[in-house]
């Protein structure tokens, strides 16, 4: 085990050096802002930034300054439940899950940032407080690894719970599982307006093929309706191909409504370029909002 972290631990830097420190600080940077002080208003200055009530007691306008913290926090929220097992072992969801979990919390470390990190079942399997530095990451990638789960069901929403209850300040919350479950989007909203919010959707293409036998349930994404078909009945393989297809569209509009940051990531493919174009558009829109 260690000689694999090892070898995880090269190529997550490698990738952290090359491309995602520079891009995490860009991404992140300004999310926790804290009030400095005040000055007399200058030209050029952004209205919005005018402390009325100073103003309104001294006479002349003043600005609110504000500072970035120097310190934020990284907290990974990470599915490890049975479906997260699918695919080769060298290609399941958990590891491609934890590769991505890594290089987050390198760059993370790179912007000297506390990271922290829970994997869940049906229940919170493992927590990690967070702290800094590399042995503790190395820490939480190794019981990661290791663990194995006391159960193979999942619950997005208690893992939720568990967060909203936990982390009481601002934070950047990365949630990473299929989001093969129901009942989670409220308390989501709910941390989305504490937090600064992203998705990740862990999914293999092979999946849709997992059950082909007995009776499935299917929910409708037009109606979201909970139906239940026979693996046997005609076009049932049709059926949940277009579920699991338009999964994706679903939950994009959904975080889209409610400012999530979202990404898809197909484990058979290399998630680099994906998570890449999606730190390049969020550094985008940041810069243009």
């Amino acid at each position: 085990m260690f000689s694999k972290v090892r070898r995880l631990e090269i190529k997550i830097r490698k990738a952290v050096d090359n491309t995602f420190a520079g891009q995490y600080h860009s991404a992140f940077k300004g999310q926790g802002l804290e009030f400095d002080e005040v000055r007399p208003y200058q030209y050029g200055d952004d209205i919005r930034a005018i402390d009325w009530n100073v103003t309104a007691k001294t006479g002349q306008v003043f600005v609110k300054q504000f500072r970035e913290e120097r310190e934020q926090t990284l907290f990974v929220l990470f599915d490890i439940s049975g479906s997260e097992d699918f695919g080769p072992s060298e290609q399941n969801k958990r590891l491609t899950g934890m590769e991505i979990a890594s290089i987050l919390a390198f760059s993370a470390l790179k912007n000297n940032d506390k990271i922290g990190l829970a994997v869940f079942s049906d229940r919170i399997e493992r927590f990690y407080k967070p702290a800094k530095g590399r042995k503790h990451i190395l820490k939480m990638v190794r019981g990661t690894l290791l663990h194995r789960n006391r159960s193979e069901k999942t619950s997005i929403r208690s893992a939720l719970d568990f967060v909203h209850h936990t982390l009481k300040r601002r934070c950047i919350l990365i949630v990473m599982s299929d989001f093969l479950d129901e009942g989670y989007e409220q308390r989501l909203v709910q941390l989305g307006r504490r937090h600064d919010v992203i998705l990740i959707r862990l999914h293999h293409p092979n999946e849709v093929f997992q059950a082909a036998s007995g009776v499935l349930p299917v929910l409708d994404i037009e109606t979201n309706q909970l139906r239940w078909i026979h693996a046997g009945q005609s076009g049932y393989m049709r059926q949940l191909s277009e579920h699991f297809r338009q999964l994706d569209a679903r939950m994009e509009q959904f975080c889209l409504r409610n400012q999530i940051g979202y990404v898809s990531v197909n484990t058979q493919e290399d998630y680099l370029p994906v998570l890449e174009a999606f730190f390049r558009n969020r550094n985008r829109n940041r810069r243009h909002a």
